[in-house]
C-alpha cells in the first residue's frame, strides 16, 4: 500500500511539472514576469525532474539569459540541450534560439556556422512544430544581417507553411521591416499593415516592432505628431517587455519626434534615457540618433562643452554602427565565398571519384583509351586553377572593401588609423614633425535634403578628387565618416599643413556644379594640428584638429583654423597650445 501511494504521489508530481513546463513555454514571449516565476518554480523542483524536463529547464533558463543580455551564459545552457540527440524537437528549438542570439549579439560569423547546420535540417523538420520557428529564425537572422531579400523569401515560406496565429504575426513583422528597408513601404501602405494577429496572441514585442517601423515612416514623411502619438500610446506595453533594445529604439524616436515639434526639454529627456542604457561594446542607430539630438540641443543652447561631448559620442557610435553594417556585408560575402568553395570541393571530389572509376575501366581496356584519362585530369586541373584564380580575386576585392571607402576610393577610418599610427611613430622616432588636417563640408545635409543623395555623392567624390591632386604621394588621406575627411602629412609642420589646407579650401569653393544641373556653392571648414603643439598621439592630434575645425565652423565656415590661436571656447589640453588662423 505504501509503495502504491508513493507511485501515485510521483505521478502527480510528474503531471504538475509537465503542467508548469507547458505554461512556461506558453508565457515565454507573452508575459515575461509570469514566465520567470514559473521557471523559478521548476528550478526549485530540480531533484524531481526527468532528463527531458531538466533539458526543458536548461532551455528556459537559456532564454532568460538571452533576454537579460547575458549571452555567454545563455549559450552555455543552450549547448547543453544541443549536445544531446534523444529529444530532437527540443534540440532544434535550442539551435533556433542560438541563431537568434547570434543575430542580435552581432556575432555574425558564428551565426552563419549555426545557420549552415540548421538549413539542411529544414526538410526533415517540415510538418513538426519546430518548422515554423526554424523558418522564423532563418528569416530573422538574414533580417538582422540587412540581407532583406533573403529575409523576405523565408518570411514568405513561413506564411505559406499553414502557420499558427503567432507565426503569422512574426512573419508579418519581418515582411514589414524588410519592405521598409527595401524602400517598398509607403505611408499609404500603413492602413494595410495588420497587427491584429499579434494582439490576438499577445505578441506585444512583435506588434511593437511593427509600430516602431510605422513611426519611423511617419518621421521620414515629416509627420512627427502622428509618430509621437503612436509611440507614446505603445510605450507602456514596450516597457513591459523589458527588452532594452526595443525600449531604446522607442525612446530615441520619441526624442526625435519631440525635437521635430520643438519640444526640446522632452526631446532631451527621452534621448538621455537611451544614453543611460548604453551597454559596453554595443552600438545601434538608437544611440546614434539620441546622441545627435543631445548634441543639437546643447549646441542650440550654447552649451559648447556638452555639445562637444555629445558630438564625440555621436561620431564614435556612428562609426561603430557603420563598421557593424560593413561587418555584416563582409561576413555575408565571406560566408557565400566559403559556400562556393565548399561546393567546389564537393564537385572536385565527385570529379575525382568519377576519374578513379574511369581509370579502373580504362586499365581494363586497351592502351589507346588512356587519352580519356589524361583529358579528365587536365579538366580537373583547369577547373581547380580557374576557381583558385576566382577565389584570389574575391579575396582581393574583400580586402579592398575592408580598407577603402567605397564611394570616394580613399582609406576608411579603420585603415587610416592603422597607417597613421605607423607614420606618427616613425616621425616621433626620427624627430620629424607631422601634421593633421581635418575638414568637413559646410551645410552638406542641406545639399542632400535639397538636391538629393545622388547629388550629395557627386559632391563628395568631386571634393576628394580635387583635393587628391594637391596631396603628396606619402600623404595619408581618409574618410572619417559622412562628410568629414582627414589628411595626415608626415614631415610637415603647421605652416606647410596650412598651405595645403588653404589650397584645398580654395579649390573646393571653385568646384562647378553645372554637371549636377543645379547651381549651388560648395565649401568646407578646416582644422589643423601638428606635433609642434607637443604631442605625437593620434587621438590627441585628431581631437585638437576637430576642435579647430569646430572653431572654423562657428566662426563663419569656409575657412582654416590652426589649433591654439584665437579659440576662446576651447579648453587648453595639457600637452597642446592653441593657435588659430581664419580666412575671410
Amino acid at each position: 500500500m505504501a509503495q502504491e501511494n508513493y507511485f501515485i504521489e510521483r505521478f502527480e508530481q510528474y503531471k504538475e511539472i509537465e503542467r508548469l513546463i507547458y505554461q512556461a513555454d506558453k508565457q515565454r514571449t507573452l508575459d515575461r514576469k509570469l514566465f520567470n516565476r514559473i521557471v523559478e518554480k521548476l528550478n526549485a523542483k530540480q531533484a524531481l525532474l526527468s532528463q527531458e524536463q531538466k533539458l526543458y529547464l536548461a532551455y528556459f533558463m537559456g532564454y532568460q539569459k538571452v533576454i537579460g543580455g547575458d549571452v555567454q551564459a545563455a549559450l552555455t545552457l543552450l549547448n547543453k540541450v544541443i549536445k544531446q540527440d534523444e529529444y530532437t524537437v527540443l534540440k532544434h528549438r535550442a539551435i533556433i534560439t542560438k541563431v537568434n542570439i547570434y543575430s542580435t549579439s552581432e556575432n555574425y560569423s558564428e551565426g552563419f556556422t549555426v545557420l549552415n547546420k540548421l538549413l539542411p535540417q529544414l526538410n526533415e523538420m517540415e510538418g513538426k512544430t519546430s518548422y515554423a520557428d526554424a523558418l522564423f529564425a532563418v528569416a530573422n537572422f538574414y533580417n538582422r544581417l540587412s540581407i532583406y531579400h533573403l529575409s523576405q523569401q523565408y518570411a514568405w515560406k513561413l506564411q505559406a507553411s499553414n502557420p499558427s496565429l503567432r507565426h503569422i504575426c512574426l512573419a508579418n513583422m519581418l515582411m514589414v521591416e524588410s519592405n521598409f528597408f527595401l524602400k517598398q513601404l509607403t505611408v499609404e501602405d500603413i492602413k494595410n499593415i495588420n497587427v491584429s494577429h499579434c494582439e490576438t496572441v499577445g505578441e506585444t514585442m512583435a506588434s511593437n516592432f511593427i509600430y516602431v517601423i510605422i513611426a519611423e515612416l511617419y518621421l521620414i514623411e515629416n509627420k512627427p505628431r502622428l509618430a509621437l502619438d503612436l509611440l507614446l500610446r505603445q510605450l507602456p506595453s514596450v516597457k513591459r517587455t523589458e527588452y532594452y533594445l526595443l525600449i531604446s529604439r522607442f525612446n530615441s524616436f520619441i526624442a526625435q519626434a519631440h525635437f521635430a515639434l520643438g519640444n526640446f526639454d522632452e526631446a532631451e529627456r527621452y534621448a538621455n534615457m537611451v544614453i543611460e542604457r548604453i551597454r559596453v561594446d554595443h552600438s545601434s542607430m538608437s544611440i546614434v540618433r539620441a546622441s545627435k539630438i543631445l548634441y543639437q540641443i546643447n549646441r542650440k543652447n550654447n552649451n559648447l562643452a556638452l555639445a562637444l561631448k555629445y558630438h564625440e559620442l555621436y561620431m564614435a557610435h556612428d562609426k561603430l554602427y557603420n563598421d557593424d553594417l560593413n561587418k555584416r556585408s563582409i561576413t555575408y560575402q565571406i560566408a557565400e565565398e566559403n559556400n562556393q568553395q565548399k561546393n567546389l570541393r564537393i564537385k572536385l571530389l565527385d570529379e575525382q571519384n568519377r576519374r578513379l572509376i574511369l581509370e579502373k575501366v580504362l586499365n581494363e581496356r586497351t592502351r589507346e583509351k588512356d587519352q580519356l584519362l589524361i583529358l579528365s585530369l587536365m579538366l580537373i586541373v583547369a577547373i581547380l586553377a580557374y576557381w583558385t584564380y576566382k577565389s584570389k580575386l574575391t579575396q582581393r576585392k574583400l580586402k579592398k572593401m575592408a580598407e577603402y571607402d567605397e564611394l570616394t576610393g580613399i582609406l576608411n577610418r579603420r585603415c587610416f588609423n592603422e597607417l597613421a599610427d605607423t607614420a606618427i611613430k616613425y616621425c616621433h622616432q626620427s624627430g620629424q614633425p607631422i601634421s593633421l588636417i581635418l575638414f568637413d563640408l559646410d551645410e552638406f545635409k542641406a545639399i542632400n535634403d535639397t538636391y538629393g543623395h545622388q547629388v550629395g555623392d557627386w559632391v563628395l567624390k568631386n571634393t576628394i578628387m580635387t583635393c587628391q591632386k594637391l596631396c603628396r604621394k606619402n600623404d595619408i588621406f581618409g574618410r572619417f565618416g559622412g562628410e568629414e575627411f582627414t589628411i595626415l602629412l608626415p614631415g610637415c609642420d603647421n605652416d606647410k599643413a596650412y598651405e595645403l589646407a588653404e589650397s584645398c579650401r580654395s579649390v573646393i569653393s571653385e568646384i562647378s556644379t553645372v554637371e549636377t544641373s543645379y547651381d549651388f556653392k560648395i565649401s568646407a571648414s578646416f582644422g589643423i594640428c601638428s606635433s609642434e603643439n607637443g604631442s605625437y598621439s593620434l587621438n590627441e592630434i585628431v581631437k585638437a584638429a576637430d576642435e579647430a575645425m569646430y572653431h572654423a565652423k562657428s566662426s563663419g565656415r569656409n575657412r582654416v583654423s590652426i589649433y591654439g590661436i584665437d579659440m576662446p571656447n576651447t579648453v587648453e589640453a595639457p600637452c597642446l597650445h592653441e593657435t588659430a588662423t581664419t580666412l575671410d
